[in-house]
């Protein structure tokens, strides 16, 4: 037997059965490997269309933060992203259904209320070797009042009150919230992007008294902060146990809630007058030409005040000579503030000779919206050398005719009680650089120097939201040692009489947006004013989405509900 040739031809064999494994092996790894390639191309085109949808929601944040509002022409200029290597087929919004109040239901901001418009977004996706992708997502489109809180702050809030505080309603600041009194108890949902800390924040200084309600309405103190207890899990471990979850901060993801306005635009533009030029998203955010009514009082002029009493935009009546002369007076150097240090020179609005006077052809003649502000300020009289300094004061508003806001950028005072009757309350708001309140006891002709003893005041009601600037503290005890308290919430409403054993009663909605331009007296001044007992609180009338004052600003929120692949 020829052992060389079996040899040979067991090594053929050997390297022809190798052969064929390799090739039954290849045979087998290249559809995997196909598969997974495909796998790994369908699923880059499937995040793509995603992204799409996300870019959607994103644009559709931006529009809704404008007016609160998504029109047709704003959801047709939707436009997808642009990611190397994909093409957009198609993106889409489309309504679906009318815009409807609704309670916010999930989310940090569940319980309320919001104008909710339902959606659905389209993507659709290919790559550039034709793999294809499309996914509908649902979403809301929510635009939340702002007078939907009790209190609103866009920066740092701050309260440490002298006499008893109560509070029923929901507070939010996007700032830091800082609680340190001996009696103030909150009866509602306080809420911040941010931290809560248990200190003032003027100077390094905690007090015990203050008490957070449970969901039993059962008062529980305050014996921790964001500072204590930094890990997010353990706050919200101790929010839940103490208050059933009513104090969040962003351990819980709370966000800061969207102000109605364009990208860049500050918030003090919504209380400042018209310019011509301003753009169409400028006009959507300031009051002064939301307002039915815009006067601007020339200083310069002031004997033809009446002569030319403002623009009606939708063609309403202006009052006549003898009839504005009733509505509107100027005083110059009416009376002495004391915590500005100066004479105000004042244009008081007669609430009872307005609404009279609008009573007789209510079509023609009502005022949804005033707003007031004044030109040529360096020429008007100045008797007391002390600069001119212009003001609004509304008197005799105890009884609104109609829902009314009445807006300026300057300092505004109410004198007594304003929108009391239970029975005929109207929906009302008072927007200005700040907002000081005089009781019903008090008389121009006690405040004629700059001397002058503290006057006793009486009880008093308010009831309308407030829109207006605040004292600000400038900084944290624990950066820069005692710092100058700015007056907090208890003073965010200023005063000027001796109030004590006297009591405010106020519901409403309190929101500050900026630090106040024009009014910025300090607030820690000897003889300016005692404080008062608070019982302040929401008005929960303006929980009924019909019942918010004319022209109430809106944040906007777009939050996911569904998704689902299109197949």
């Amino acid at each position: 037997m020829n052992r060389q040739g079996f040899a040979l031809e067991s090594s053929l064999f050997l390297m022809l059965l190798i052969a064929v494994l390799v090739a039954v092996s290849v045979s087998g790894i290249v559809p995997v490997v196909r598969t997974a390639d495909a796998d790994y191309r369908n699923a880059r085109v499937t995040y793509a269309a995603e992204a799409g949808a996300d870019a959607i929601m994103a644009q559709l944040e931006l529009a809704l933060d404008n007016d609160g509002v998504l029109s047709d022409a704003e959801m047709n200029a939707m436009v997808p992203p642009t990611i190397a290597g994909f093409s957009y087929d198609a993106v889409s919004v489309q309504r679906i259904g009318g815009t409807v109040p609704e309670t916010v239901t999930d989310g940090p901001f569940a319980g309320l209320m919001s104008w909710t418009t339902q959606l659905e977004i389209n993507s659709r996706v290919r790559d550039y070797q034709n793999n294809s992708s499309e996914v509908i997502v649902s979403a809301k489109a929510q635009a939340i009042p702002i007078f939907q809180f009790g209190v609103f702050f866009e920066k740092d809030l701050e309260i440490t009150n002298g006499p008893n505080m109560w509070f029923d309603g929901w507070i939010h600041s996007n700032g830091n919230v800082y609680l340190s009194s001996n009696n103030a108890w909150y009866r509602n949902m306080v809420t911040t992007p941010n931290s809560v800390i248990h200190n003032r924040k003027d100077r390094d200084r905690v007090y015990n008294g203050v008490y957070i309600a449970d969901a039993f309405a059962t008062d529980v103190p305050l014996d921790f902060d964001s500072r204590s207890h930094p890990n997010p899990v353990d706050f919200r471990y101790q929010s839940n146990l103490k208050f059933d979850d009513r104090l969040k901060t962003g351990a819980y993801g709370v966000d800061s809630l969207r102000l109605p306005l364009p990208a860049g635009m500050p918030p003090i533009t919504v209380m400042q007058p018209r310019v011509v030029t301003d753009d169409p998203m400028t006009r959507s955010a300031k009051f002064a030409w939301k307002a039915d009514w815009y006067i601007e009082i020339d200083l310069g002029n002031l004997p033809s005040m009446c002569g030319s009493i403002g623009v009606r935009d939708g063609g309403q009546t202006i009052p006549s000579a003898a009839d504005c002369n009733n509505i509107f007076t100027f005083t110059s150097d009416a009376w002495y503030d004391k915590r500005e240090d100066v004479f105000v020179d004042q244009l008081e609005i007669d609430m009872n000779m307005l609404f009279n006077w609008s009573a007789i052809d209510s079509v023609a003649r009502t005022t949804n919206i005033l707003y007031l502000t004044f030109t040529n300020v360096g020429m008007a009289p100045d008797p007391q050398g002390d600069g001119v300094n212009p003001v609004v004061r509304l008197i005799q508003g105890q009884d609104l005719g109609n829902p009314i806001t009445i807006a300026t950028d300057r300092p505004m005072y109410i004198l007594g009680d304003f929108n009391v009757d239970d029975a005929d309350w109207k929906p009302a708001a008072v927007v200005a650089d700040a907002m000081t309140w005089l009781s019903n006891a008090w008389v121009d002709a006690d405040h004629q120097t700059t001397g002058g003893p503290l006057q006793n005041a009486s009880n008093t009601e308010y009831n309308a939201a407030v829109l207006a600037g605040h004292s600000e503290t400038p900084w944290d005890w624990f950066d820069a040692g005692n710092a100058p308290y700015g007056g907090g919430l208890e003073n965010f409403p200023r005063f000027l009489e001796r109030w004590s054993g006297r009591t405010t009663t106020y519901k409403g909605s309190l929101v500050s947006l900026i630090t106040s331009v024009y009014a910025v007296g300090p607030w820690d001044q000897p003889n300016v004013y005692n404080p008062p007992s608070r019982v302040w609180s929401f008005d929960t009338r303006f929980e009924d989405l019909n019942n918010l004052p004319p022209g109430t600003p809106v944040v906007g929120n777009v939050v996911h509900t569904a998704f689902r692949p299109v197949y």
